[in-house]
């Protein structure tokens, strides 16, 4: 049975340095970027960043951001802008668009900016790619009523961790940039939305490994960005025990 373990206060984000509030009331216009300075986006040391970066060791980034190096995305509606990889419908589809990563991950934490306009988009974990428009595996979900959540895509359709819509306005930077950081180690699951933990559980049956990746989902247009994007992989623990950290390989 999936056992499930969520967090729904809105704790602020601990900023040392930065001094603009990342939390504030979603009405009106939208919120500013994430500041920079020293930021803890998450609960542990590898949730600490600094000028948008990783302060803990063992942390490498996925985006050069010049390039798609490392990544492979449906031609047409993927590339790279201001130092940003964009996606971009151009309008509205019947079919998903999806780009992923060449390489696959299995217990890994990750950080992310992220910015979206429009319907529906998602970071990618475990994925097991079929098609471009075929992509099975969990979602680091991206839209309304899904800010926050852990969704099952094409496998088993369903939210894994679910996080009140109501509380993710309270803290989403609407049409802004926004930082999602999060840990898959094992069969368990955290994800932090903006600093706030968004939903924490277990789900034995979900996929192990795969690569990463970026949706555009069918319907309206959606135009999503991503940069500063870093992960840290961990060996695979037993049972009980604690990760270890991966001896990140020689240049």
């Amino acid at each position: 049975m999936t056992r499930f373990h969520f967090h729904i206060g809105a704790v602020a984000i601990v900023m040392a340095l930065a001094t603009p509030a990342l939390c504030q009331s979603t009405s009106g216009s939208a919120l500013p970027s994430l500041p920079q300075g020293q930021i803890q986006a998450g609960d542990d040391d590898d949730g600490k960043l600094l000028d948008g970066k990783p302060t803990a060791k063992g942390w490498k980034s996925l985006f050069d951001g010049k390039s798609l190096k490392g990544w492979i995305g449906e031609e047409g509606y993927w590339k790279v802008s201001d130092g940003a990889i964009v996606g971009d419908k151009g309008k509205s589809t019947p079919h998903h668009h999806y780009m992923f990563s060449a390489k696959d991950y299995s217990d890994f934490a990750m950080h992310i900016d992220f910015k979206m306009k429009g319907y529906n988009s998602g970071v990618c974990c475990r994925i097991h790619p079929k098609s471009f428009d075929d992509v099975p595996g969990y979602q680091v979900d991206m839209g309304d009523g899904y800010w926050g959540c852990l969704w099952d895509e094409h496998h088993r359709q369903k939210k894994i961790l679910d996080f009140p819509a109501d509380q993710a306005e309270k803290i989403l930077h609407r049409e802004d940039w926004n930082h999602y950081y999060f840990r898959m180690i094992g069969h368990h699951y955290v994800v932090f939305l903006n600093g706030v933990k968004t939903g924490e559980g277990d789900d034995p049956e979900g996929y192990e490994s795969g690569p990463l990746g970026f949706q555009l989902c069918h319907g309206e247009n959606t135009v999503a960005q991503f940069k500063n994007i870093y992960i840290k992989t961990f060996k695979s623990a037993l049972p009980g025990t604690a990760p270890k950290p991966e001896t990140p390989p020689a240049p």
